[in-house]
């Protein structure tokens, strides 16, 4: 019996398993595996140098080292937003074909876009609950089936800043010093991820904006530390215990509890995870300019082009601070293929 594993769908970027399984007592002369150009093989496992090779998008295997297992990791190119392609399998015993299957596999991604960018957007501050309306939102829409990371950044000219409301910068900044000195304990008691904890220190105290370069050295420190945590289950416990702990104990703090509430929403009904919805920006009744990037990744780091906002004017009929995500309309997507 043959057994093939491919997943039905993956995230475009992100690494793909195909595992081939048979009886050990089975010899195999030749596995043959053609697959699309939109797919590149990172790693192959049970497979000894020279008893493979590589020719037009197909692999060839001679010779597994161990009998009745061979693994083949893939990644993916970015693509169309969600895109079938193909794997053909062979599997050849004296020079017959003993058994022969088509894997397809759905390669999706977010798809970003601006629908809206007003000239010009208009606050009222209504009664003594300070009710906000807002016209002429910033309609974003992911109508792809991955989950979109976005992040604001704005120019040095822009009138507009964005800044952490009060509560919420307290409870970061003291989140991150009490996640700092608990993880010099850990560096203490587990020298060989020293430069793991640094790293992850370091990008929560100073978040990165999604640009390539930055995106790499974020994956890099977040592979190496799911690999820490598959080897050390010990250091997986402490390393948890010190973010829970650390963020129980500063919970308290936080008081925009709305902000987060909307936060969350985006993130499950509409695969958008936006980084700044919790922070805030300062309106006036004089008119101001508001220019900004919005950078774009998702959950395997891919880098996609940044979003200008520019020049768009916002006015209130009183100065007032809200929070960044009240300038967004993120619930009009439609999915693709929906």
């Amino acid at each position: 019996m043959i057994n093939v594993y491919l997943p039905i769908h993956s995230l475009q970027g992100s690494e793909i398993p195909l595992y081939i399984l048979w009886e050990r007592s089975e010899n195999i002369d030749l596995i043959e595996i053609e697959y699309s150009e939109e797919i590149e093989i990172k790693e192959i496992y049970n497979v000894s140098e020279g008893n493979f090779r590589l020719k037009d998008n197909i692999l060839y295997v001679d010779k597994v080292d161990v009998n009745g297992y061979l693994g083949i990791k893939f990644i993916s190119k970015l693509n169309e937003p969600s895109t079938k392609k193909d794997v053909d399998i062979s599997i050849y015993k004296n020079n017959q074909i003993i058994y022969s299957e088509k894997k397809s596999i759905i390669l999706f991604r977010p798809d970003i876009t601006l629908y809206e960018a007003p000239n010009h957007i208009s606050l009222e501050v209504l009664g003594d609950q300070n009710i906000i309306n807002i016209s002429n939102k910033i309609k974003i829409a992911n109508r792809g089936r991955g989950t979109a990371i976005l992040r604001l950044e704005c120019s040095d000219s822009s009138d507009i800043k964005i800044f952490n409301p009060m509560g919420i910068e307290e409870f970061r900044k003291n989140f991150w010093d009490d996640v700092e000195r608990k993880a010099s304990k850990l560096r203490v008691k587990f020298p060989e991820y020293n430069e793991l904890l640094v790293g992850f220190v370091e990008m929560g105290k100073n978040p990165p904006i999604f640009k390539k370069d930055e995106l790499e050295k974020l994956k890099i420190l977040f592979n190496g530390l799911l690999n820490a945590f598959e080897e050390d289950e010990v250091f997986l416990r402490d390393f948890a215990n010190v973010i829970l702990t650390s963020y129980l104990k500063n919970i308290s703090i936080v008081t925009e509890l709305e902000s987060f509430l909307i936060y969350l929403r985006t993130v499950y009904e509409n695969k958008i995870i936006f980084m700044d919805a919790i922070n805030a920006i300062k309106v006036s009744t004089t008119p101001m300019k508001l220019s900004a990037k919005l950078y774009i990744t998702d959950l395997a780091y891919n880098e996609y082009k940044p979003i200008e906002l520019d020049n768009i004017t916002i006015k209130a009929n009183k100065e007032y601070v809200i929070p960044v995500y009240l300038l967004f309309d993120f619930t009009s997507s439609e999915k693709e293929g929906e």
